[in-house]
């Protein structure tokens, strides 16, 4: 028997956080684009596998396969319903075509091994580095916490922007 799905469990193979207006849970995503380095997949995050915890059933997970050409969700296609770290893992590799292996998986996505590499690569800047050492919010230092979302950006500089008094209503 396989062992159960867990949050730590998907943080430490990877997957990113973000939380949904709404929504009780946390979903987790990873992006596949980068494990598909054969162009037919525009960008790393152009597709992706996402789960969230059933809150009305213990041990049990949605698992949504996630297409964001664009920038923007365009599908959203639930697969099937999880309870085990087997399941997930025969989902991404049937996907990929390719073995699951967590040290690939950087930033929130799957990637060859040689482009993990140079990420791994990257990360060791100087500049890369003092980025880490002071995060400037409380989000930031959540390094498996998923980026914000196009729209909620936009919400904030408009937010920002009528705050100061520099947009008028017409």
């Amino acid at each position: 028997m396989s062992l159960p799905i867990t949050e730590e469990w998907l943080k430490q193979v990877g997957f990113r956080w973000h939380q949904l207006e709404l929504q009780p849970c946390r979903h987790w995503l990873l992006w596949l684009g980068g494990a598909l380095d054969d162009g037919t997949v525009p960008a790393v995050e152009d597709l992706g596998i996402e789960v969230s915890e059933v809150s009305s059933v213990a041990s049990q997970w949605h698992c949504w396969l996630r297409a964001d050409y664009g920038r923007r969700y365009s599908r959203f296609i639930h697969l099937r319903h999880l309870k085990e770290q087997s399941e997930l893992l025969a989902i991404i590799e049937g996907i990929t075509g390719e073995t699951f292996e967590p040290a690939n998986n950087l930033y929130g996505a799957i990637h060859t091994k040689e482009a993990a590499q140079r990420l791994r690569e990257q990360a060791g800047r100087f500049d890369r580095i003092l980025m880490r050492e002071e995060p400037h919010s409380q989000i930031e230092r959540d390094d498996s916490r998923g980026g914000a979302l196009p729209e909620h950006q936009e919400a904030f500089v408009q937010h920002r922007l009528e705050n100061q008094g520099l947009l008028k209503e017409i």
